[in-house]
């Protein structure tokens, strides 16, 4: 099953009259439940992609399907609500609210998109905070973490509303060699776990040695497609 699927998908900016293409002509279908990662250098177009398939943006041409659904239709209030319902974000900075605890962070979604019933929220946030090892952090704000529980919380965050697929952008790039390797073991087990499809877009070789599927991206387009083995033989399975 094909959670993501762009069909000859183009994307351009205008700068005054200037016209700069950031995608050409995309065409790719993501199986659900991968672990997938873009690489290329600084504006090959990495997160252009990644804010197409979060409904952050729309495409100048060409179809885009996530999770069944053509996104471009969709007006800002129901791409809000479709975010709400099938997707998750991981950042680079973490994106914490510093005023939040750890607890209030990742219950932030449930209240803000979801609108849950407090104890239905409580008995979720407490135990995504159990599955990524931070429940005893939870009194805590973001400031008296480290770059490696914020982040924790930050995967937390981003699972909590159950969500087909989880979008990060250079997840890895403010963390050090060590902990890096824990919080892409981390998603892995969570992937497995959860069966939750996730798509990077990263520099970081940490994170493409963990991936399923390998996707090169330069000047807007696909230059190269990289399968793990055990992944390909499960698929022809």
């Amino acid at each position: 099953m094909y959670v993501v699927e762009l069909e000859k998908v183009t994307k351009v900016y205008s700068s005054g009259d200037l016209a700069v293409p950031a995608l050409r002509g995309i065409n790719l279908s993501l199986e659900s439940g991968a672990f997938i990662s873009f690489v290329g250098p600084s504006g090959s177009g990495k997160t252009t992609l990644l804010n197409l398939m979060g409904c952050l943006d729309k495409a100048t041409e060409g179809g885009v399907r996530i999770a069944g659904e053509d996104v471009g239709r969709l007006d800002r209030r129901q791409s809000a609500q479709f975010r709400g319902a099938n997707l998750g974000f991981i950042f680079q900075n973490f994106n914490l609210l510093p005023v939040l605890t750890v607890y209030e962070n990742v219950e932030y979604p449930l209240i803000m998109i979801r609108k849950e019933p407090a104890a239905q929220r409580r008995k979720k946030v407490r135990e995504i905070l159990e599955r990524v090892g931070i429940l005893d952090q939870e009194g805590k704000f973001p400031a008296q973490l480290s770059g490696g529980q914020k982040q924790r919380v930050a995967v937390a965050r981003a699972l909590v509303t159950d969500p087909k697929i989880v979008l990060a952008d250079e997840p890895t790039a403010n963390l050090d060699h060590a902990t890096a390797f824990a919080v892409i073991a981390l998603m892995h087990e969570m992937r497995e776990k959860l069966h939750t499809t996730f798509i990077f877009a990263t520099h970081d070789q940490k994170v493409v040695s963990k991936a399923d599927i390998i996707y090169s991206i330069e000047d807007g387009l696909i230059a190269g497609t990289q399968t793990n083995g055990a992944f390909a033989a499960a698929e022809r399975a």
